[in-house]
């Protein structure tokens, strides 16, 4: 069952995980959590790597619309074995994925717009990082037939991966974050305390 970032305090590692990791776990406690965001620590994938920890977010929506919603994922993985396409022992995984208002799915460098906000977002946080890489996937639905008066829908979707240079995961899990809210139509640089949801 997942369990709230405030239980993070309680360090729910593997009793074997090695003193960097955690260490640099101990940074997620300290991060600034966005204010937009419903966040959970959720179960992390156990054949990636001997280590990880994983985090889900949400954008909720009173209006329980699409429009103006992010969700995403992210994957903290440590292996003591230092990996020649990692260049560390540790690497993030993130996922995105939102609704984009029409004016802005059909630009044509919406990838690399929202590629490079999660670049900026890194380098806001003051992240330090290497060996970036990832996916931006713009998919738009239109109507046909009965659907024909639905409006065109277009969604964006980012996976993306990169090296922690340092041992604090803090900065790298604000940036994600920073990511989330923004495709849901936030500004980068909001600040703020997390609301945080219970686990069931």
């Amino acid at each position: 069952m997942p369990f709230s970032l405030e239980q993070m305090s309680l360090y729910k590692l593997d009793h074997e995980a090695p003193d960097q990791f955690k260490l640099a776990a101990m940074g997620l406690t300290d991060s600034m959590l966005r204010p937009e965001l419903e966040t959970l620590q959720i179960p992390a994938p156990k054949d990636i790597a001997p280590i990880a920890l994983a985090f889900s977010a949400q954008v909720p929506n009173p209006a329980d619309t699409p429009m103006n919603r992010g969700v995403g994922r992210i994957v903290f993985l440590f292996d003591p074995k230092e990996f020649e396409t990692w260049g560390s022992n540790m690497r993030v995984i993130a996922y995105g994925k939102s609704p984009l208002e029409n004016d802005v799915g059909i630009q044509d460098d919406a990838a690399n717009y929202w590629w490079h906000w999660l670049m900026r977002a890194l380098e806001h946080r003051g992240a330090k990082f290497s060996h970036e890489a990832g996916t931006v996937t713009k998919m738009s639905s239109t109507g046909m037939g009965a659907l024909a008066t639905d409006r065109e829908q277009t969604e964006i979707e980012i996976r993306a991966s990169w090296s922690p240079q340092e041992d604090d995961l803090g900065p790298h899990l604000a940036a994600w974050q920073d990511l989330i809210s923004g495709m849901a139509g936030f500004e980068i640089g909001g600040e703020g305390v997390a609301r945080i949801a219970r686990a069931q």
